[in-house]
C-alpha cells in the first residue's frame, strides 16, 4: 500500500519543500534562482534529501507501472525510463549545481561537480523525446492507462520544448532575472502528470 501511495505524495512533498526552503533560505529568490540552487544554500542538505525522496517516488511509480504491464519488453522499457528519471534526481543530490544563475553562461565557470550536474540534465533532456514517445505508446496499449497517453504526449513534448527554450535563453543570457520562476513553471505540469499516473496505478492496484 505504502509503495503505491508514496509516488502520489512525493511530488507534493517536493513542491512544499521547495516553497518553504525558498522562503526561509537567506538571499534565495524563487524568481531568480533554480530549484537545484537550494541544495548549495544554508539548508542544502534538506533539498538534497528532497531530491532523493522524489527519486524514490519515481522509482516506486516505475515499479508499479511495470507490474501492471503484460509484455516483458514493455515492462523493461518502463523500468528503464523511470530508473533514468530517478537517476537524474540522485545525481542532482550527490553532485550539486554551481551558483551561476546571474552570470553569463560559460563552460569555464563550471566546477567538476557542477559540470556533472549540468551535463546529466542536458543528456537526459536530449534523450527525453524517445522516452516520451515510447511511454505514451505503452500507455496507449493498456486499457487501464490509455486515457493518460495523450496527456503524456502533451505534457512531455511541451515540457521538452519549454526546457530547450529555457536552456537556449540561459546560454544566450536572456531573462537572467527570471531563470528560477520559469524553471518552476516548466516543472509544475510534470509534477501534476506524475500524480495523475500514480493515482491511476493505485486505482488499478485496488481493482
Amino acid at each position: 500500500m505504502v509503495t503505491r501511495l508514496f509516488p502520489m505524495v512525493s511530488p507534493v512533498i517536493f513542491t512544499l519543500v521547495v516553497i518553504v526552503l525558498g522562503n526561509i533560505t537567506p538571499g534565495y529568490s524563487q524568481v531568480n534562482y533554480t530549484i537545484s540552487r537550494l541544495a548549495i544554500e544554508k539548508y542544502g542538505w534538506i533539498q538534497s534529501l528532497n531530491f532523493l525522496q522524489f527519486a524514490l517516488g519515481i522509482s516506486l511509480l516505475g515499479a508499479a507501472l511495470s507490474s501492471d504491464i503484460k509484455q516483458s519488453m514493455e515492462r523493461a522499457t518502463v523500468r528503464t525510463i523511470f530508473s533514468l528519471c530517478a537517476m537524474v534526481l540522485v545525481v542532482a543530490a550527490i553532485f550539486p549545481t554551481d551558483p551561476i544563475e546571474n552570470i553569463p553562461l560559460r563552460l569555464s565557470i563550471f566546477t567538476p561537480l557542477g559540470l556533472v550536474h549540468a551535463g546529466t540534465v542536458v543528456l537526459f533532456l536530449a534523450a527525453s523525446p524517445i522516452g516520451i514517445h515510447r511511454l505514451a505508446a505503452i500507455l496507449a496499449a493498456d486499457p487501464k492507462y490509455k486515457h493518460l497517453s495523450n496527456l503524456t504526449r502533451i505534457i512531455g513534448y511541451s515540457t521538452f520544448a519549454a526546457s530547450v527554450l529555457w536552456f537556449i535563453c540561459f546560454a544566450l543570457d536572456i531573462g537572467l532575472d527570471f531563470r528560477g520562476i520559469t524553471q518552476k513553471m516548466i516543472a509544475l505540469p510534470v509534477l501534476y502528470w506524475i500524480m495523475r499516473l500514480s493515482y491511476t496505478a493505485q486505482k488499478s492496484h485496488r481493482v
